[in-house]
């Protein structure tokens, strides 16, 4: 989570830092946000999946 939230952040600062920037940087940039996004929300339902698994006796 500290990770997705740096890399936001720095998302964020570069777009603010490039108003001007071309459109393709601009594109780049929200898809890269738009990964991370969806890169952080798999791994929390990993961890999730995960956790579950370890605690169900059916499983085991």
């Amino acid at each position: 989570m500290e990770t997705e939230a740096w890399l936001q952040a720095e998302i964020q600062r570069l777009e603010a830092a490039n108003p001007t920037a071309p459109l393709t940087t601009q594109a780049l940039l929200a898809a890269t946000q738009q990964v991370a996004q969806e890169q952080a929300l798999r791994i929390e339902q990993a961890e999730a999946e995960l956790d579950g698994r370890i605690w169900s006796p059916n499983k085991w």
